[in-house]
């Protein structure tokens, strides 16, 4: 507990892996705001266009992160790195992304002192699946949760919703049938009730100042209200 009573009361270091993405560029704007944090560390394959004086942002190759140890030193790791396998091109690339990079960092960032891992995973993952999409969360959830950290948060969004620079025409219909569904029956949806993004970020980074050791898991229907 007295660790716990540490990482609360700490001005921390936060390292988010994900940065562009439409959860991670939402995260990263609270994280900045946010003053349990001295400094957010938001590595990326290309600058960002942003100035702040909490952000550091060193360019890095996702697939030679070994190469980057030191900026893997925080409190808090945040990871929101995702893509689909039409975006990325082949199952193969979609996996690269979605478990090895997601996998590899959060290994590196326990092992460089991180005390807790908040990663985004999504509704329906299950190694058991049939699906590669949730197959693949599935796979990574339980590869993280066998990393010792000292408190892991794992949050299972549904739909996304916010500004997306692409836009994913299946995504949008389905987060507007299922936005009428709830507002027909907010609790028949449980755990695949849209997530909007800005929520999402909330909930991971008030997770975050918890004193809450272990493993958790947060589903969609957790994940309403911000």
């Amino acid at each position: 507990m007295e660790k716990g009573m540490e990482i609360v009361a700490s001005r921390k270091t936060a390292l988010l892996l994900g940065a562009t993405g439409l959860v991670g560029s939402e995260l990263l704007s609270q994280l900045l705001k946010h003053g349990a944090y001295r400094r957010v560390i938001a590595p990326t394959r290309r600058r960002l266009h942003l100035d702040h004086k909490k952000l550091d942002n060193p360019l890095i190759s996702f697939d030679n992160l070994e190469r980057y140890r030191d900026i893997f030193r925080c409190q808090d790791v945040f990871i929101a790195l995702g893509t689909t396998i039409a975006k990325a091109g082949s199952e193969e690339a979609f996996k690269r992304v979605d478990y090895e990079y997601v996998v590899h960092a959060a290994g590196l960032a326990q092992a460089a002192g991180a005390n807790q891992c908040l990663v985004v995973s999504s509704a329906g993952a299950s190694s058991n699946s049939r699906f590669l999409y949730s197959r693949t969360k599935g796979e990574m959830e339980e590869a993280i949760t066998r990393l010792d950290f000292w408190a892991t948060h794992v949050f299972r969004p549904g739909v996304l919703v916010g500004n997306r620079e692409e836009l994913r025409l299946g995504e949008k219909l389905a987060a507007g049938l299922t936005r009428a569904i709830r507002s027909f029956s907010p609790t028949l949806l449980g755990d695949y009730n849209p997530t909007d993004v800005d929520v999402l970020a909330k909930h991971m980074i008030d997770s975050a100042q918890t004193i809450a050791p272990g493993v958790h898991f947060h589903g969609a229907a957790s994940l309403v209200v911000a």
